[in-house]
């Protein structure tokens, strides 16, 4: 058995990047220019091999979906779509516009808390790693060798901290901070290494 590989792709430009609304578990659809960047990760992600033999999931949130469905298109593959990668929820503010969100949020502390919701409906960074977590495992413990991940920036910046190895507390000092269309590869050789090869790179 080779190094295992796992691509995660944050999704392309959404609706919610244009109109001044928070993502979340809004489901936003990608603008054009987001349909057209997902092609170019396609070919980019073909370049790098991604096609046959690969697994490819998606969070079921549209513009994760759509994201995709488009670089499936290039490489010819068909997502499995799974919920559990959505964002993180924002309960109350999911979708809202941001200042409404602002407004209306409960107010940060000055420290960091891990258990700090914005709405008592929301998740936490601890709700949010704890959703995540079970899913890490089940790629850690896959056969399959190749699997390309389609999600959001703060869900896959929690999962990529897990793919190196942090814990939540570790996250305070150190975190992955990804835009739209970023992409980034990790490889897990047979002894447990992990080689970030990249992360969160503009195609």
């Amino acid at each position: 058995m080779g190094n295992r590989i796992i691509i995660t792709v944050q999704h392309t430009q959404s609706v919610h990047h244009t109109n001044g609304h928070a993502g979340a578990w809004g489901d936003w659809d990608l603008t054009a220019a987001g349909c057209e960047q997902a092609g170019k990760i396609g070919l980019f992600l073909k370049a790098e091999g991604c096609g046959e033999g690969w697994l490819m999931i998606s969070s079921d949130l549209k513009r994760a979906a759509q994201t995709a469905e488009e670089i499936g298109k290039v490489i010819l593959l068909e997502p499995e779509f799974d919920p559990v990668i959505r964002e993180v929820n924002a309960g109350s503010g999911n979708g809202k516009p941001w200042d409404w969100f602002d407004a209306n949020k409960i107010p940060k502390p000055d420290h960091y808390d891990p258990d700090y919701r914005p709405f008592d409906d929301a998740e936490s960074d601890r709700d949010l790693w704890d959703r995540l977590y079970p899913f890490y495992q089940k790629l850690s413990s896959s056969d399959r060798e190749k699997i390309l991940i389609v999600s959001h920036g703060t869900a896959l910046s929690f999962l990529q901290s897990m793919l190196m190895g942090q814990t939540l507390e570790e996250r305070i000092k150190h975190r992955f901070n990804g835009s739209s269309g970023s992409v980034s590869r990790f490889e897990i050789a047979p002894d447990g290494t992990v080689t970030a090869r990249y992360i969160n790179r503009q195609v």
